[in-house]
């Protein structure tokens, strides 16, 4: 009898969502409006929109990719170890406004991370990952251990024993290497920077690299992310960061304490010396946005946000539904018991007028499959609370034929925290 893989078994569940149309979807529409994505011929709310801050659609961003478009043309086929557009040190600078700090840019969030974490490791290092730390950080770890560095695992967030650990190996390595995001992409939770600050006090030979993807934009002076609003970057710390999500174009940013580490970064990052540069128009839009980071036009925009957050956390309350985070952020993730449920509920809400996306295994534990929702300023208040409405209905159905239980939901959800 053949023996079914994980691969093979993970592959069932996607096609099943599939099939029911609920992933993989077509924007079917000629133009969008970041609020509205037309799908099999329905109009649906977008609930699954990472530009938190509307950027996605600003004018301002459109013509800043125009204009270096026309004076550039549409790329520049050269690797920036070369020759690049004086474009890319002009958004470096700006982005350095920005965090106060040395940034240097790369094609994706990704790519910066797979560029310097093989660089900033050595086969006498240790790193250790946190265990919802995104899979484009686990991907460059791959590279580092394939290098000899030793990698291991810790429980998400806890600093008690995070810290054991790094009594116990301290003397064992020259560097001990703590991975984990700033924001986190499916529970919306942030990392503990003030006590990773502390740690990296009284351990000299403590590091952290941490994601701030979902943290950049929609928080902070000038958008600097939720790890620079928290505290100043630490001399033992290296930021990586996303242009893809509040910041409204594709690309990322890696900040550095000192301009040694980022030029070593820069001159041996395997994916930017031997990939293709950033597009130039998407520079053209992010030299726009960076400017607009360093306007008053930021705080309205975050003002705006924030204001919506807190209606969609108050109504989720209201409705009684099984939301599971807890952290101030735009990242909203309902638990649901079980895959299926999770399939059920989205199917519902897009037949209703709603985007949602299903989160299961692999993406989360099986455990702990849910719905995630993200809120930005393309939603009006009533596009939120009719959502909501909406996801109550068919929870309080499936609640009645016994297949949800939000308390055990919300034990599970906690137990996954104290993990």
């Amino acid at each position: 009898m053949p023996v079914t893989t994980p691969s093979e078994r993970i592959l069932k569940s996607i096609t099943h969502a599939r099939d029911l149309g609920i992933i993989q979807l077509k924007v079917e529409s000629e133009s969008y409006d970041g609020r509205i994505v037309t799908v099999q011929g329905r109009d649906l709310v977008h609930f699954g929109n990472c530009s938190y801050l509307g950027l996605d659609t600003c004018e301002e961003l459109k013509q800043g990719a125009i204009d270096a478009i026309t004076r550039y043309g549409n790329f520049f086929a050269s690797s920036r170890q070369y020759i690049g557009l004086g474009l890319n040190e002009e958004l470096e600078g700006l982005l350095g406004q920005i965090t106060g700090h040395h940034c240097l840019i790369s094609q994706t969030t990704s790519s910066g991370s797979l560029s310097a974490i093989p660089l900033l490791t050595s086969p006498n290092d240790l790193i250790i990952l946190d265990h919802q730390v995104h899979v484009s950080v686990q991907n460059a770890v791959k590279i580092a251990e394939s290098q000899g560095t030793k990698v291991g695992m810790t429980r998400h967030s806890n600093m008690s024993v995070l810290e054991d650990v790094i009594k116990k190996q301290q003397h064992k390595y020259q560097k001990i290497w703590y991975m984990a995001d700033g924001v986190y992409s499916m529970l919306g939770d942030d990392c503990p920077i003030e006590d990773l600050h502390n740690l990296m006090d009284r351990y000299p030979n403590f590091h952290c690299f941490v994601d701030d993807a979902h943290g950049m934009s929609w928080i902070g002076k000038n958008g600097k992310g939720m790890v620079l609003h928290k505290k100043p970057l630490h001399p033992q710390m290296v930021i990586v960061s996303s242009l893809a999500k509040g910041f409204g174009v594709c690309g990322g940013v890696l900040v550095f304490p000192t301009e040694e580490v980022r030029y070593k970064v820069k001159s041996l990052g395997t994916s930017l010396v031997y990939c293709g540069p950033v597009p130039t128009p998407i520079l053209g839009a992010a030299i726009a946005s960076a400017k607009l980071h360093l306007s008053d036009e930021i705080t309205t925009r975050q003002i705006a946000l924030h204001s919506r957050i807190k209606y969609f956390r108050e109504l989720a309350h209201a409705f009684r539904l099984p939301l599971v985070n807890h952290s101030f952020s735009p990242i909203f993730y309902f638990g649901t018991g079980t895959e299926e449920n999770a399939c059920i509920i989205v199917k519902y809400m897009n037949e209703t007028g709603f985007f949602a996306c299903p989160c299961n295994h692999p993406v989360v534990p099986r455990k702990y499959a849910g719905i995630r929702m993200s809120v930005t300023t393309h939603l009006t208040f009533e596009d939120m609370e009719n959502a909501l409405a909406t996801m109550a209905e068919v929870i309080a159905e499936l609640e009645r034929q016994g297949k949800l239980n939000k308390e055990k939901i919300y034990k599970d959800f906690n137990a996954f925290e104290l993990a």
